[in-house]
């Protein structure tokens, strides 16, 4: 009772009476201070140590905020004494309110504002023309907030529909009372476009240009590489918005985040795409070289302060799938070593990332930051502080402390030139190089591929580097409307820098050139559907979609199964005899090769098809200048010995398989006229043989599991012929002994 007394005294001292005994309202002048003595204990909570220089809100109504915006500026329109309140109200008042809610609350106390503030001024008449009204200085308070906000935060004008239609009305409400000054003053004819966040990857048109630069990854210098990673990167980040920052901060998923998921599907494609790309390689010597290019990007894009796709080329060289690689290891540079110490130590997350905080806080002007960083930081707030305080009253101080990370992120989106210079057509070929989509244990057992493990190597399952973030787990492929377009802008690419005759068709000196972007791409005759000798765009636009389903597509893992031989056969690995009566050894389904049961798990040879194989057969019928149809029959013999030891080797280090001309595969006829098969039609019998002796026994194996089901069925149903005899001849029995009974008994 006492405290409500207290508040009666309070306003009646607030609010004065006048002669007639009638309250009447405060002028604008005392209006802020009235309210607050009044009110601080029911919708306004005051900080003590001010956070922020001007935000000395702790907690208030979403109304009393608006309040003390309007507050926050002068007669003259400018911020009292460099107050911050407005900057951080209009940055995250979407974390408490909708805009257009907002934008309501500012029309509606322009509408009331000859109720909450008195003119002093004789003889006033309240109108625009009034220079000392009370009233009209409040109302253009009012109008100078809104305008504020339009000046800082165009972005969101553009986006939301339902913001601009409420400022049009609040415009045309302006005007109709005669103020064309005040209605100036929000005005949203001059308020820049934002298209380009509306999509998710819009060419800028200020970046179109025609300088020539290389597509391929091997003439790629590192500074023009890390440049148009940059560039990519940048879209990314700045397309993402306030709202999207805020539902990962309080779901801490990506679910219905397209924008952001797709910024970390480009961190992830980068990290997996390195990985892909130094395995491909089938040497030591050769993997350590893409590794120092690589390392050497990583230099550039520190010198760009692009600090994301710096932890994402580090984190896929430091992964352990590359790590592992100790032949590979030992052919990189020491120097190189060194400086991809130096990063992966910047990029540490010990100490919660304090030395790359540190290192990003002496940086000026453009940069990128490493998103997950800081989006945990958001985490971290939201859980530790709530929204609401004392029951209805926004938390300001927690407002206030998410606006420090928000308003690094939302500044470092503002930089309109951005320091790198893109070429559009390296650009569409990357994007669609790193959508492609591969899993970390497909990687992981092309690393062991490469180098098998051994006593001393690492474990058998991959582990995630130091600098990779766990927020970037879970997210899945880019989804075919994007993928589809990245290969339409590709193949344009290709076609346009590669298709010098501009016939229409990319010829195979053309193709093996830009083919070194894609690991583990197929051979040219695959691309080639139609076997006419040139790529069009529709078969490569046929094969980049399909491909990307599943890009890696399992193509070192072979189906084996134990097998009969009924001719010699050798292993692909050591190349031993496969020795033994029965089950011999183990062949592929998928591409034939013959192994040792101990040799299978080591073959390093790509799986593919005898379909696909054939693809890649290449014509050798000429030797030493002698055609093969002048050999006789033991040079035939020697030279396909030769062959066979040939392919063999090269299978080991995956490369594609040589196969023997098509003629030396037909039937022939010796200098004496006896007719003989070559060993190639020799063994492509016996494939056809043992496929029908697979077919059968699977055919076999499919009628006896069969027959037992059946004798199941039958051994079940003997078993309910037993129980039901048997339950027959109790009832019998017990329908006897009634009879028994009642017959004692009528005797």
């Amino acid at each position: 009772m006492a405290s409500q007394e207290n508040n009666d005294v309070e306003e009646k001292e607030c609010v004065p009476p006048d002669c007639t005994g009638q309250t009447q309202p405060m002028p604008a002048e005392d209006y802020t201070h009235a309210q607050v003595q009044s009110q601080t204990h029911l919708d306004l909570m005051e900080e003590d140590k001010p956070l922020i220089p001007g935000v000395t809100v702790r907690a208030a109504t979403p109304e009393r905020l608006v309040h003390l915006c309007v507050e926050s500026f002068g007669k003259d329109g400018r911020l009292v004494e460099d107050n911050e309140f407005p900057s951080v109200l209009f940055l995250m008042h979407k974390w408490f309110m909708t805009s257009d809610e907002m934008a309501e609350a500012y029309v509606d106390l322009y509408q009331s504002c000859s109720d909450t503030v008195a003119c002093m001024k004789p003889g006033c008449n309240h109108r625009p023309s009034s220079i000392d009204c009370q009233i009209q200085i409040y109302k253009a308070k009012i109008c100078y907030a809104v305008r504020f906000w339009i000046s800082n935060f165009p972005v969101h004008f553009d986006l939301d529909h339902r913001l601009s239609t409420v400022v049009k009305r609040f415009a045309n409400l302006v005007q109709c009372e005669g103020n064309l000054t005040l209605k100036q003053l929000i005005d949203l004819s001059k308020v820049p476009s934002y298209d380009w966040m509306r999509n998710m990857s819009v060419r800028n048109p200020s970046m179109r240009h025609n300088r020539k630069v290389s597509l391929v990854f091997n003439h790629l210098e590192p500074m023009e590489l890390a440049e148009h990673l940059t560039y990519l990167e940048y879209k990314a980040f700045r397309r993402i918005n306030f709202t999207d920052f805020k539902n990962y901060a309080v779901t801490a998923s990506l679910k219905d985040n397209p924008k952001l998921e797709r910024s970390i599907a480009l961190f992830n494609g980068l990290s997996q795409w390195i990985q892909c790309m130094v395995l491909s390689k089938t040497t030591p010597q050769q993997r350590a070289d893409v590794i120092v290019k690589f390392v050497n990007v990583a230099k550039k894009l520190r010198i760009l302060q692009n600090f994301n796709t710096l932890m994402s080329v580090v984190g896929g060289l430091t992964h352990s799938a590359l790590a592992r690689l100790a032949k590979t290891n030992a052919c990189i540079p020491s120097e190189t070593q060194k400086t991809l110490m130096e990063f992966t130590e910047l990029l540490s997350s010990n100490n919660n990332f304090s030395n790359y905080r540190k290192v990003f806080n002496q940086c000026c002007h453009f940069k990128i930051p490493i998103l997950g960083v800081h989006l945990k930081d958001l985490i971290l707030l939201h859980t530790a502080l709530p929204d609401k305080v004392e029951g209805s009253l926004v938390n300001f101080r927690k407002m206030a402390q998410l606006s420090q990370t928000l308003k690094e992120l939302t500044k470092l989106q503002n930089h309109d030139n951005i320091p790198v210079c893109a070429n559009m057509d390296l650009v569409n070929t990357l994007r669609l190089s790193l959508d492609l989509h591969y899993t970390e244990d497909e990687i992981y057992e092309l690393s062991l591929a490469r180098e098998p493990r051994n006593s001393l190597s690492s474990p058998s399952t991959p582990t995630k580097p130091v600098v990779f973030a766990d927020w970037l787990a879970g997210v899945s492929p880019p989804v075919p409307n994007t993928i589809n377009k990245h290969v339409h802008d590709m193949v344009e690419a290709v076609f346009k820098n590669y298709d010098h005759d501009k016939d229409g068709f990319i010829s195979h000196e053309e193709f093996e050139s830009i083919a070194g972007n894609f690991p583990f791409i197929d051979s040219f005759c695959v691309l080639d559907a139609d076997k006419d000798g040139m790529i069009s765009k529709a078969e490569m636009k046929t094969y980049f979609i399909r491909a990307n389903c599943h890009a890696l597509r399992k193509c070192f893992k072979h189906d084996f199964h134990e097998i009969t031989y009924f001719k010699p056969t050798f292993c692909i690995h050591c190349t031993g005899l496969l020795w033994g009566l029965i089950k011999q050894g183990w062949k592929c389904k998928d591409c034939g090769i013959n192994a040792h049961k101990h040799c299978k798990d080591l073959v390093v040879m790509e799986c593919r098809s005898k379909q696909h194989a054939a693809c890649n057969r290449r014509q050798d019928s000429v030797t030493n200048g002698t055609p093969t149809q002048e050999l006789t029959y033991s040079s035939k013999r020697k030279m396909s010995q030769r062959q066979k030891r040939n392919r063999v080797h090269q299978g080991t280090q995956t490369e594609e398989i040589y196969f023997m001309d098509y003629q030396m595969r037909n039937s022939h006829m010796n200098g004496d006229g006896e007719y003989y098969e070559e060993q190639g039609q020799l063994y492509d019998r016996l494939l056809k043989a043992e496929e029908a002796r697979d077919k059968l026994m699977a055919e076999n194996a499919r009628l006896e599991a069969k027959l037992e089901a059946s004798n199941d069925q039958i051994v079940t149903l003997k078993s309910h012929v037993g129980m039901i005899r048997k339950n027959t001849i109790t009832f019998i029995l017990e329908q006897m002994d009634a009879l028994h009974i009642q017959r004692d008994t009528e005797v």
